[in-house]
Parts: C-alpha cells; sequence; structure tokens
C-alpha cells in the first residue's frame, strides 16, 4: 500500500511529464521491508515510504539505472545482508506532448483523440474567445499567447508532436520560423492547408532556411482516407502521428496477408495467426 506522499509525488512527476520507476520489494526474508515502496526518477532522486538503508537504496538504485536505459518495466533480483531481495520497477514514461498550434473547428475533435490516446495534450492560439477552459475542457493545457512567442521556448523532444492549424499562412510561417531556429527537434510536425497555403509558406520559409530539408514537416497533414468532415480531418490526422510514433506503413492490414490467401483459407488462417 501506498502512502498519501508518495502517492502524491508519483502523481506530480507524472502530471511535470517527468519519467519515473515505482519501486516495490516483493519478496525478500526480511519481512518489515516486504512491500515497502520507493519511488526513482532519472536525475537520481530517491523516495521512499519508510526509512530505507543506505546500503539497501544504492542497491536498488544499481540496478534500476540498467532499466532506465532500456525504459521498461521488469523484476531485478540482489543480495543485501545475506537476504535475496526481489524488487520490482514499474516504469511511467514521459507522456507524449500533443501540441496543438490554432483553436479552430478541427482543433476541438484532434485534442479529444489525442488525449483517448493517453498524449499530454496543450492547445495554443492568441485569441481568448478561442484559447479558453470553455472549449477545450478535457485538455491539459490551455494557453493564450502569440504562436511566435510560444514556440520560442517551447520544450521539444522526440516526445514531441506539433499539429499547425492555424488560421492563416502568416501563422504558420511565424511558427516554422521559430521552430526551424530550434536546435531541438520535435518528432513530427504537421501542418494543415491546401496547396496554394503550402506553396506559400515554403516560399517565404526557403529565403531564411535555404539548406533546411524540412523532412519533419508533413504537409497536407494526415492520411489519405478521403475525410471531409472535422472529425473524419482529426482521425486523418491522428492516424498519421500513430504511423510516426509506432513506426508503421499506415498501410492496410489486409494487404499484408493476401498473398497467404492465394496459398487458401486454412494456410492463410494459419500464418494470420502467426502474424497476430
Amino acid at each position: 500500500m501506498m502512502n498519501d506522499s508518495l502517492f502524491q509525488k508519483l502523481s506530480e512527476s507524472i502530471k511535470e511529464r517527468k519519467e519515473v520507476f515505482l519501486l516495490t520489494i516483493t519478496d525478500c526474508d526480511m519481512r518489515e521491508i516486504n512491500g515497502l515502496k520507493a519511488l526513482l526518477l532519472p536525475t537520481g532522486e530517491f523516495y521512499t515510504d519508510f526509512p530505507c538503508p543506505p546500503s539497501l537504496q544504492q542497491m536498488i538504485m544499481n540496478h534500476a539505472e540498467k532499466l532506465f536505459r532500456r525504459k521498461r518495466s521488469a523484476t531485478f533480483s540482489f543480495s543485501w545482508n545475506g537476504s535475496p531481495v526481489e524488487c520490482f520497477a514499474e516504469y511511467f514514461p514521459v507522456s507524449i506532448h500533443l501540441i496543438v498550434a490554432g483553436a479552430g473547428h478541427v482543433s476541438e475533435p484532434v485534442t479529444l483523440i489525442g488525449k483517448t490516446l493517453g498524449f499530454y495534450v496543450t492547445v495554443i492560439d492568441d485569441r481568448k474567445e478561442f484559447a479558453n477552459r470553455a472549449r477545450f475542457p478535457h485538455v491539459d493545457e490551455v494557453i493564450c499567447q502569440s504562436f511566435m512567442h510560444f514556440f520560442q521556448k517551447a520544450e521539444l523532444t522526440a516526445q514531441t508532436y506539433i499539429l499547425l492549424l492555424t488560421r492563416g499562412h502568416k501563422y504558420d510561417v511565424l511558427s516554422l520560423q521559430e521552430l526551424l531556429k530550434r536546435k531541438e527537434q520535435p518528432a513530427y510536425i504537421g501542418m494543415i492547408g491546401s496547396r496554394r497555403r503550402i506553396s506559400g509558406v515554403f516560399e517565404q520559409l526557403k529565403g531564411d532556411f535555404p539548406n533546411e530539408s524540412f523532412d519533419k514537416l508533413f504537409t497536407p497533414v494526415g492520411l489519405d482516407i478521403g475525410a471531409q468532415t472535422p472529425e473524419e480531418i482529426a482521425i486523418s490526422i491522428m492516424a498519421e502521428i500513430l504511423m510516426i510514433k509506432n513506426q508503421a506503413s499506415g498501410a492496410s492490414l489486409s494487404l499484408m496477408i493476401s498473398k497467404y490467401t492465394k496459398l487458401g483459407f486454412r494456410e492463410g488462417a494459419i500464418k494470420w495467426n502467426s502474424y497476430i
């Protein structure tokens, strides 16, 4: 059973988008430490719900450090004071950050789907009547600020996915100018718009960034599913983000087994079962 202070610290770490391990001693001859819990952050911060002997803390930290590099939950064992100790380390990764620039009609279903998928969602717009909690009660952050100032200082990591759904190409240009100046690289930048709008954006950016390949810029944003409504467009966009996140092809799964169906239903079924 986790005490309140440790639970609060775990909740804060998740909210602040810090990766953390929840450590539980699951088996030990010394009954007084069985079931005891601790938190470990990559910075080396160690929090417990019991007075932990320094030697035991160091043993736990040494083993958990390897798991931080692998970024996964696991059980590990070691010997402490002549007794075998088993510890389960549950990994809480940094949640993927979805930044939606522009609080228009497509942004609402996009952010709803993003939250459903477990993303940490930020909405940014420079208009108070759009960037507010009444319109986006479900997201983690609603920020009313200019796009330029926001992207000057926004945290960008390999876990950051950015959608430019602004109301005009000049705001896309301002946002991209700041993003392209940064040394940090997000995992994905998607920009909505017509061919004319996209062409205008590239035309303006090429003058300032002649050597930029725009490899991380996906535009027009989304997968080709014939989307028309804001909800359909949102599904198209989030499907593309998942494709990039999961390093998948985005192709129909049925295409992957079409060759097996030619061999007959039974063999095809066997092959498909082994695939999934």
